[in-house]
């Protein structure tokens, strides 16, 4: 099992950033673990939503939770699951966001070193993302 958590200040509302983490069709685009997600455009409790992770590997993306300031979202491929929290608070003019998550399984243990930076790669390709949408700036 390998866990891990970071956090970061984006420069954007969380509105912005919330949208973001709810788009499941475009997750594939900001986290790297996703080569492809696809279903629904809009985040439904429950939906499994086709996807395809490196390696090529097929599974499904589900979020498990929506509130107004924590996601709780999970996902597999044959030999790993994940499940994962976004937590987003409003900070001046931009948005604290923590994302933690636990992987398990025969491929989450061959890959553990991998992982070790994961969190923050997710975080920085979320801000960069966010920042792009708009103009915001941290006060």
């Amino acid at each position: 099992m390998n866990t891990a958590s970071s956090h970061i200040l984006i420069p954007a509302p969380v509105h912005v950033v919330r949208q973001i983490i709810l788009e499941p069709t475009s997750l594939a685009d900001w986290n790297p673990a996703f080569l492809s997600v696809r279903g629904p455009a809009e985040a439904i409790v429950g939906e499994r939503y086709p996807l395809t992770g490196r390696g090529g590997l097929r599974g499904h993306w589900e979020y498990r939770a929506i509130g107004e300031t924590l996601i709780e979202g999970y996902w597999e491929v044959p030999g790993l699951s994940e499940t994962n929290t976004w937590r987003v608070l409003p900070h001046g003019s931009g948005t604290h966001v923590t994302h933690s998550f636990t992987n398990q399984g025969a491929l989450a243990t061959l890959l553990a070193p991998a992982f070790s930076n994961v969190a923050d790669l997710r975080l920085g390709r979320l801000a960069e993302r966010a920042t792009r949408r708009s103009p915001a700036r941290v006060s």
